[in-house]
């Protein structure tokens, strides 16, 4: 089979992200940063998972468990994971942390910080309620240009 192509968000738009959405400060903790960014692209190369929606549950999962920034974590998860999902044709949400299936994609962040939820049960949720996006923003278009393609 085939490898099929994405894209996948580098640490500055992560940082990027956080700074418009939860608060203009730097991680706490720079490499896990970079180790939850990478993760998604090592999981597709060494595991050969093709699905989108798991690979964004994992990289989801990463950012959480990492925790490297001082606060917004889960917050900071949910927001990288619908843009990466955006700059690949789908979206979780309209506008970040504002969608009324917000609440299901909470607890389902916390269910995965604590251990109650896989990865890959968070990337079932997410093709659950991932829709294709229905316009490419200049926000999604610029993401998607500065992204890794693998």
């Amino acid at each position: 089979m085939a490898s099929r192509t994405y894209r996948f968000l580098n640490a500055n738009q992560v940082k990027r992200l956080y700074a418009t959405f939860i608060a203009n400060t730097s991680p706490t903790q720079p490499a896990l940063l970079e180790s939850a960014v990478a993760s998604p692209m090592n999981v597709k190369h060494y595991t050969g998972q093709q699905d989108l929606f798991a690979l964004a549950g994992d990289f989801s999962a990463k950012i959480m468990k990492n925790h490297a920034f001082q606060d917004g974590n889960k917050r900071i998860a949910l927001i990288a994971a619908d843009m990466l999902l955006k700059i690949n044709g789908y979206r979780l949400q309209r506008t970040p942390l504002g969608d009324t299936n917000n609440t299901e994609l909470e607890q389902a962040h916390v269910k995965v910080v604590t251990n109650e939820w896989s990865a890959e049960e968070l990337g079932k949720l997410y093709a659950k309620i991932a829709t294709p996006i229905d316009e490419w923003t200049s926000d999604i278009v610029a993401y998607r240009n500065d992204a890794t393609e693998y």
